[in-house]
């Protein structure tokens, strides 16, 4: 009777103490459980390569003068639609390469009889690339035919310039190019020294 009567007293006293702390627990406040938060790193841009062939077409505006042994004109502004082809390699942001680019034009000397046309370019260059954007510079071989005497001549000389390129997509870009040629030839006795500028802005394909 004794053993009951102590083992009934201490069930009750645990019932106590179990309900005094229920009721302390829920005086404090309901609990919130808080989720923890998911840090996501950003995506990385992505890495644009400017290694391989590639080609496309260019449209110029072009100006320039000629020097015949002291004798000096000025050519007709004129446009015309081009083409280019050539190949990058890259090493890290340093991009180098060489390119084949022929320019389309047909211009008079107002009171000559003389004209000019087209110009052929075959170019070393050289630039920065940050990510989808290229710099460069570029030195080259340039030829070009002005009439005189009656008949067309070939000029040759050299070029040299500056541009930049901007990835559109993975593969396609536009650009923007200024060029200068210093091209000559002695036609009938007379050294005519040509000078053409332009302009381009290019449309390609890198592949």
């Amino acid at each position: 009777m004794t053993k009951i009567l102590k083992l009934s007293l201490g069930s009750a006293a645990s019932v106590v103490a179990l309900v005094v702390a229920s009721g302390a627990a829920l005086a404090s406040g309901p609990v919130v459980y808080v989720e923890p938060e998911v840090m996501v790193a950003p995506m990385p841009a992505p890495q644009y390569s400017w290694e391989g062939f590639y080609g496309g077409l260019s449209y110029s505006s072009v100006r320039g003068h000629v020097d015949a042994s002291g004798t000096i004109a000025s050519m007709d502004n004129d446009t015309g639609p081009g083409a280019f082809v050539g190949y990058n390699w890259q090493r890290g942001n340093v991009v180098f390469g060489g390119e084949l680019n022929y320019t389309d034009f047909d211009t008079p000397y107002p009171g000559f009889i003389n004209r000019q046309r087209n110009a052929l370019e075959l170019r070393g260059r050289v630039g920065y690339a940050a990510n989808n954007v290229l710099f460069y510079g570029f030195v080259g071989a340039a030829r070009s035919e002005i009439f005189g005497s009656g008949s067309w001549n070939n000029q040759s000389g050299h070029s040299y310039g500056l541009g930049v390129q901007y990835h559109i997509t993975r593969g396609a870009f536009v650009g923007l190019e200024a060029v200068r040629r210093e091209v000559g030839a002695n036609i009938g006795g007379v050294q005519a020294d040509t000078q053409i500028d332009s302009v381009a802005f290019r449309l390609g394909y890198q592949f």
